[in-house]
């Protein structure tokens, strides 16, 4: 039976914890001191080396820190020793608190860089454009995800998210012909899932129905039928299916509150591993699949046709099942629950900004009329529909937060013009918030909680235009989402077909379930959040708590 990561975590522990003591109790045994000696030193041990370990660092750090001719980020400071109310706060804010709120707050008080210093582990959250440049572009090879994430993630195996250096690039190289500009532009697929989906919601003509559920659904089978070439037809309701979405749900949010809780999540998995169970759910909805496709090579002697689908390529270059477990798993998360999200945030928008609507409707007829499926020339010229799509990725990203970890001693640019850099010592974990920074005034002007289009049409465009990196939806340099303009079709085509087919797209409060909707309090706070009529939550990708509930009516 496999360890759980708790008793993982205790068992590579003990000898950090009790042979110090050992020492020194056996020490003063020898000495013939008194036993209550004895057990006083033997107490002091650990305490007293771990002090004596954090002096030593620190001297190691100032000596590294003056060679690089930087400075220290300026650490924040809890209430609690070690900071560890700050992990308290994180799991409040993941339950009731608006998506990285109080990162914002944070990063008004210290500025756009501090050391969230969590049990003497440096944790340097950052919300500058120039350190996500240097952390994903111009010092690419310095940074990575680290071992300590790949045990946090250890559910998703090591696919492309998960994995670093020469494993990463093999996965990387596998996947990335499959996302060749042919495959992404042929819209068949979108439109046979699409279709399904709009009866779904044609079905419900003036009755609430969770819109966001629908989303979920359709590219759940977009993505099944695009990576493995298989029809689930989760939007008609077939059984196996229907406990797949909520499996990837429920693992998301496991890996989210491992997040929130670290480095101490182990503890709280001392019994059992929590994404066990759903993680078994998804392998073995995915397993039947690849062991079909491994038994078909087999028999052809391994003259496959051209490959198809994603599991097509991924068998051209190895019959590892587990290799392709894990690399179908990361992508089908990517291209499942991103766009979903996007959909999802997008219709909510429209829905709660009339006149952008009526807009993007009139955009939509002057280029295809009421019943015109749109081909990929059509959407090249909607600039309305991308700048829309745009403005909720900024918003709302699909993945509203990301993590590097320093492979080695370095620095990141400083916040102030002319300012020495800072010193960010090895292993030094650095999150950063893409929500928070999407938001920020100094960046994006004082309407920046405000949604509007408008921004990616006219000169406040210029912002993003001279400082790429302030918008950051699919991630950036080499590690760039691959399915970026998959993603951008797919929400186009839904989008453009939805506003086709219904006359009216409503909000439908009355049926939004109680514990879902904003709290009292974010009416009479700043921000964002004061302006929302649903509630966004963050488990690793972007949803609506509850659902968004909606009224349609056709046309």
């Amino acid at each position: 039976m496999a360890l759980t990561p708790g008793l993982k975590f205790i068992l590579s522990s003990l000898p950090g914890l009790t042979l110090p003591a050992t020492i020194v109790y056996f020490a003063a045994e020898h000495r013939r001191y008194p036993r209550w000696l004895s057990i006083l030193a033997a107490l002091s041990a650990g305490p007293v080396l771990a002090w004596l370990k954090a002096q030593y660092q620190f001297i190691q750090e100032e000596r590294e820190m003056r060679a690089l001719g930087a400075v220290r980020v300026p650490e924040m400071k809890g209430k609690w020793p070690w900071n560890l109310d700050l992990i308290v706060g994180r799991l409040k804010q993941g339950k009731d608190g608006y998506p990285f709120d109080a990162i914002e707050v944070l990063f008004k008080r210290y500025g756009d860089i501090f050391n969230m210093r969590i049990l003497g582990e440096n944790r340097v959250v950052s919300g500058d454009p120039a350190h996500i440049q240097r952390m994903f572009a111009t010092d690419f090879e310095g940074w990575e995800k680290g071992d300590r994430f790949r045990w946090q993630f250890a559910s998703l195996g090591l696919g492309v998210f998960v994995s670093d250096g020469d494993m990463w690039k093999f996965h990387r190289q596998m996947t990335r012909p499959f996302f060749s500009r042919d495959r992404v532009t042929d819209l068949d697929l979108f439109s046979r899932h699409c279709e399904e989906a709009l009866t779904v919601l044609k079905a419900s003509d003036n009755v609430p129905i969770d819109f966001q559920e629908v989303a979920f659904r359709f590219t759940l089978d977009a993505a099944a039928e695009f990576l493995c070439g298989v029809r689930i037809h989760s939007l008609q309701g077939d059984p196996e299916s229907q406990a797949f979405g909520p499996a990837m749900s429920a693992l998301q949010h496991q890996l989210a509150q491992r997040s929130r809780m670290s480095p101490l999540w182990p503890i709280f998995e001392i019994r059992k591993d929590k994404t066990r169970k759903h993680l078994e759910q998804i392998q073995g909805f995915f397993r039947p699949i690849i062991h079909a496709a491994l038994e078909k090579k087999a028999a052809s002697h391994g003259s496959m046709a051209p490959s198809d689908t994603l599991l097509d390529a991924l068998l051209e270059s190895t019959a590892d099942p587990k290799l392709i477990l894990d690399q179908t798993m990361n992508i089908l998360f990517a291209g499942r629950d991103t766009t979903a999200a996007t959909i999802t945030f997008l219709t909510y928008c429209l829905a709660t900004h009339p006149p952008v609507l009526a807009r993007l409707r009139a955009e939509i007829a002057s280029e295809l009329g009421e019943l015109r499926d749109p081909s990929f020339e059509d959407i090249k010229q909607m600039k309305l529909l991308r700048a829309t799509i745009n403005e909720t990725l900024r918003l709302f990203p699909p993945v509203p937060g990301n993590v590097r970890s320093a492979i080695k001693s370095t620095t990141l640019p400083s916040s102030v013009p002319g300012g020495k850099p800072y010193y960010i010592p090895a292993g030094t974990k650095v999150p950063f918030s893409t929500m928070a920074m999407h938001k920020n005034k100094d960046l994006w002007g004082p309407d920046a909680d405000i949604w509007d289009p408008d921004r990616f049409l006219d000169e406040r465009n210029q912002r993003v235009v001279s400082n790429p990196f302030m918008f950051l939806p699919f991630s950036a340099g080499p590690r760039i989402c691959l399915g970026q303009q998959f993603a951008y079709h797919e929400i186009s085509f839904f989008i453009i077909r939805l506003l086709q087919t219904f006359e009216t797209l409503e909000l439908a409060p009355d049926a939004q379930p109680e514990d879902s909707r904003p709290p009292a309090s974010w009416a009479t706070g700043k921000g964002r959040k004061s302006m929302e009529k649903i509630k966004p939550k963050s488990d690793l990708t972007m949803c609506v708590a509850g659902g968004l509930w909606m009224r349609v009516s056709v046309k």
